[in-house]
């Protein structure tokens, strides 16, 4: 086992959780809006509360940036993680380093160690996953999630029933099976973000994509 090496490919994942702890939403309601997120809406520093309280544009662009958190970590660790494998042992796969870098990605989005492990529910992340690894499997994903969010309007519906698809569409892709135990991975991670929103859709009561929420401003 080399020392280099393994501290290259811990620094990799540790550094797509990092990653993934960035939120530009968060940033940019604290700065131009004197607002946390946190605290208002469904308290989610996603896109769709981004859009309820702040507006469209802030909702897509902080959307987007939390796609390519998820695209950025796989194609880092894919440049890196290959230079450095070890001869034996879990840092003997590319896959094994790049799949672990894609679920700490989603991990720091969800619980950014940047906003005291609070954050996101990880479906814009976990996109930007499917769409480094296989565009094939994030065009099906996004087209089921636009379907689902088109008819029903439920943003968090649409991550639900989306991320399933995942890790069956990487074993039809044979794109390798380390990809695939993160698929069922995320499933899980992501059911568990989504708790509260599953309490609400049964309830009838969850918040719609659109639907427009007083932002209540803190004075300098």
């Amino acid at each position: 086992m080399s020392l280099i090496n393994v501290t290259v490919n811990i620094l990799v994942i540790l550094g797509s959780y990092l990653l993934g702890s960035i939120s530009l939403i968060y940033l940019v309601g604290k700065l131009k809006y004197r607002v946390d997120i946190r605290t208002q809406g469904s308290g989610n520093v996603g896109g769709a509360n981004a859009m309820r309280l702040f507006g469209k544009k802030l909702g897509i662009v902080g959307g987007l940036f939390d796609v390519l958190k998820g695209t950025a970590a796989i194609y880092i660790a894919g440049m890196i993680a290959p230079n450095y494998l070890d001869p034996t042992g879990f840092f003997s796969s590319a896959d094994n380093i790049i799949a672990a870098a894609g679920l700490f990605v989603v991990l720091g989005h969800c619980f950014s160690a940047f906003l005291k492990f609070s954050g996101g529910k990880g479906g814009a992340t976990t996109a930007g996953i499917a769409f480094a690894l296989d565009p094939f499997s994030f065009l099906i994903i996004v087209g089921f999630w636009l379907l689902i969010v088109g008819t029903t309007r439920f943003t968090s519906l649409g991550n639900l029933l989306s991320i399933v698809l995942l890790p069956f569409l990487f074993e039809f892709t044979e794109i390798g099976s380390a990809y695939v135990i993160v698929g069922y991975l995320l499933i899980a991670l992501i059911f568990y973000t989504h708790r509260a929103n599953m309490g609400r859709l049964l309830q009838k009561n969850e918040r719609k994509l659109g639907q427009k929420e007083i932002v209540e401003q803190v004075n300098p």
